[in-house]
């Protein structure tokens, strides 16, 4: 058995009012029990609608207190907080009010913690260009917790670095901005073994220039009419397992078997996607 199991839960786009992905949600929750993980890390995306209804964030504060394991940490989503201000054309923004209500709710959205002789630093991935005081904070916690590494490093953020190359251009929030994304290679060099993330609603796993890269399946939706993103990227919904056992590091995809791979390929085929039409009218409740 392996000495350290840490579950990645990511984008689970949960609401009371519009509870669309509630049902993928409890399944998870009945499958990590079953894991019975050391630590779960959820990176991003866990309201429907929060950076415009605080009763999300609400909702989903109550959810992930019924995560079943002993160390829980989270990170913030565009879908929780919005994206950095220096994304051009984005219709939801990170604020310092909006950030605010994040961590009053679920601490840290930025942190680092040691465990099995391991590393874990885990990032917001819309602090770099925000020019909010914690994106200056966020950067000096990397570097200190780089430099003071005693063992192995593994990296969690909602966002990957980039989807087919470290040098290619922005692409409208799906991969990190060019600036911050090479210096935060730049401090990656030769310090960590993996970057884990979510964000894409696509699973894969590569290795490039020593560094294992991890996008998590969304606990949500797929959209398989959506940017292909990188060759062999699959479309499924679950979770990732982490495991670690000395420096070695073993990552398995879980598919509960009572799971929906819910598409929502159809919301993109409008003028306008359905996502914030539908996020911002009443639900239809029976």
């Amino acid at each position: 058995m392996p000495k350290y199991r840490l579950v990645q839960l990511s984008d689970p786009h949960l609401s009371g009012t519009h509870p669309l992905f509630h049902h993928n949600w409890e399944v998870a929750i009945a499958a990590v029990r079953d894991l019975a993980p050391d630590a779960i890390v959820v990176t991003g995306d866990l309201c429907f609608n929060g950076p415009s209804a605080e009763a999300d964030l609400d909702f989903a504060q109550r959810q992930v207190d019924r995560l079943p394991a002993p160390f829980v940490r989270v990170l913030p989503g565009n879908h929780d907080v919005g994206y950095s201000p220096g994304l051009k054309g984005a219709t939801q923004v990170m604020t310092a009010d909006r950030l605010s209500g994040w961590t009053s709710r679920f601490g840290p959205d930025h942190w680092v913690f040691d465990q099995a002789g391991w590393r874990f630093i885990g990032l917001n991935s819309f602090l770099p260009e925000s020019n909010l005081p914690e994106e200056n904070a966020q950067e000096v916690m990397l570097e200190e917790a780089l430099t003071g590494a005693d063992g192995p490093v593994g990296i969690f953020a909602h966002s990957p670095l980039f989807l087919r190359s470290p040098d290619e251009a922005e692409t409208g929030g799906f991969n990190m901005p060019v600036g911050p994304r090479k210096r935060w290679m730049a401090a990656f060099d030769g310090r960590i073994r993996f970057f884990a993330s979510g964000h894409l609603h696509k699973q894969l796993s590569f290795t490039r220039d020593g560094i294992d890269y991890h996008w998590a399946p969304p606990l949500s939706f797929v959209q398989t009419n959506g940017e292909g993103f990188a060759t062999g990227s699959r479309c499924l919904t679950g979770f990732l397992l982490h495991e670690f056992d000395g420096a070695d590091h073993r990552v398995e995809v879980v598919e509960p078997q009572d799971i929906i791979n819910m598409d929502i390929r159809n919301w993109s085929e409008g003028p306008e996607h359905s996502y914030a039409r539908i996020a911002n009218r009443p639900f239809p409740m029976p």
